[in-house]
């Protein structure tokens, strides 16, 4: 059992980590965030540990995770890919236009108050 290979990029105060077990029961030590945040599941599947219980999920699949919930993930196969994605922020609640149960719908009419594409292109 090992940690996960990871890289990091930043775009656009969007931070991505890229998390890749390599072997079946490969994880990750536990943590908290201060913020809501989003992990999506890329390849293979993960039992995840929270402060609330666990769940198994297989990709794809986007996973939310409220803020202040401890987790960790632990790989049920090999080659498992996820990427833990979280805006970066400098206060409480800043920026926070979308609650974490937004539905399909609210998240498009959301889009066209929050373009993600230039209105000249």
């Amino acid at each position: 059992m090992s940690n996960p290979i990871t890289d990091v990029k930043i775009v656009d105060n969007v931070f991505v980590k890229m998390h890749q077990f390599l072997k079946t029961g490969d994880t990750h030590e536990g943590h908290a965030h201060e913020f809501d945040h989003i992990t999506l599941l890329a390849r293979g599947s993960v039992n995840m540990v929270h402060s609330n219980g666990e769940n198994t999920y297989t990709a794809p699949h986007l996973i939310v995770t409220p803020k202040g919930t401890a987790h960790q993930f632990t790989a049920l196969e090999d080659n498992t890919v996820f990427c833990c994605i979280h805006a970066i922020r400098d206060g409480d609640e800043l920026d926070s236009v979308a609650s974490q149960d937004i539905t399909p719908e609210q998240a498009f009419e959301l889009l066209t108050q929050y373009p993600l594409r230039s209105k000249n292109k």
